[in-house]
């Protein structure tokens, strides 16, 4: 599947949009000023894609295992493998990150501006370790930043052994209803939160993420069940949705609209067996998409280094040539700590929840 390929592009829109908010917030510049784009400044949007990817490949992995009926063993295993696939990194880095915290305080006191202390704040710690930090209201985004995404997942991930019998024996309907109630709950949430925006996370980005993880967990049936696509016709509508997509962020619709495109770009991407399916298999996407989960949670501490270190520098950029170099170097950093942490830390901890090499492979934990 390309959807692999996908997840790791996915994963660096979301890293290029938070060194554009580093380079705004500290008075460094910008990569792409909001009234010319919004492109890059509506970047935090593709989380939403690695949701309703979630619910599609968690699915796909466990339709078999699931999909005859609800099984304490078997959800047992589920949540097992689940959890190895996630925790151990998050608690890896959210430990580095408070040793750093803690290092850095004390040999360079300037450092401890406003943002520090509401960054680091040590009564957040506990809700960061036990994975309830995207259904706190008050916490604010606290400690690895990002993180509050995979909080969210995890309280979701509760839902899918309950889902998958019911939408395996059900079929079409059910996958409709569940796609339904998923956009039901972004709409919702939306509306009752009134920012005119899907940017939402410390306080209820378990609800957003349980309306994408819905959206995905009925898309994936309804592609099981739906004949396959020409290669010619899927690519087509893989592109026009990338498109969508970017027209959509670019143009600074409102945030609902790009959902059901990433809906369709997963579906489409899912049947790729042309030309679009043969790029996102080579190398280096293939790679990204791998590491992706690696990819998203390094670079919240990247981000910390970067926040804090650069204006300790004196960096300023007055052209846009230099705060694009300061993104490749975050990026560089972020790949290489990445790469350390996929091989040494992910992968070590998947063999741990005796996951099979197809679900650890195929399933989203972003």
């Amino acid at each position: 599947m390309p959807l692999t390929s996908l997840r790791g592009i996915a994963a660096l829109g979301v890293v290029v949009f938070h060194i554009d908010v580093c380079l705004f917030y500290r008075d460094m510049g910008t990569l792409l000023p909001k009234v010319s784009s919004g492109l890059i400044a509506n970047g935090y949007l593709w989380v939403d894609f690695f949701f309703i990817l979630s619910g599609f490949v968690i699915h796909h992995a466990y339709a078999e295992r699931l999909g005859a009926g609800f099984r304490w063993r078997t959800a047992a295993r589920y949540y097992r493998a689940r959890f190895f696939r996630i925790y151990p990194l998050h608690l890896v880095l959210t430990l580095l990150l408070v040793a750093g915290a803690v290092a850095a305080g004390a040999a360079w006191p300037s450092l401890r501006d406003g943002s520090w202390d509401a960054f680091f704040k040590p009564a957040a710690l506990p809700a960061n370790l036990l994975m309830l930090h995207a259904m706190a209201p008050g916490a604010g985004l606290t400690w690895n930043i990002v993180s509050w995404s995979i909080a969210a997942e995890w309280w979701v991930y509760a839902v899918a052994p309950l889902l998958i019998p019911i939408i395996a024996s059900r079929g079409l309907v059910a996958s409709a209803i569940c796609i339904a109630a998923g956009g039901l709950v972004l709409i919702s949430l939306y509306l009752a939160v009134g920012r005119q925006t899907l940017d939402i996370t410390f306080d209820y980005g378990v609800v957003r993420c349980l309306g994408g993880f819905l959206i995905g967990l009925g898309l994936y049936r309804l592609w099981r069940s739906l004949p396959r696509l020409s290669p010619a016709v899927a690519d087509g509508f893989a592109l026009s949705a990338l498109a969508g997509i970017l027209m959509v962020m670019h143009l600074d619709a409102n945030d609902l609209l790009v959902v059901p495109l990433f809906a369709l770009l997963v579906f489409v991407g899912a049947s790729a067996r042309g030309r679009l399916n043969r790029a996102l298999a080579s190398a280096v996407p293939h790679y990204l998409g791998r590491i992706s989960y690696s990819i998203y949670l390094v670079h919240g501490l990247v981000f910390m280094l970067f926040w804090f270190g650069a204006p300790a520098s004196g960096l300023r950029f007055q052209t846009p040539q230099a705060a694009w170099t300061f993104a490749l170097v975050f990026l560089v950093v972020t790949l290489a700590g990445a790469a350390l942490t996929h091989r040494f830390i992910e992968r070590p901890a998947q063999s741990l929840g005796h996951g099979s090499t197809r679900s650890g492979q195929t399933s989203s934990s972003v």
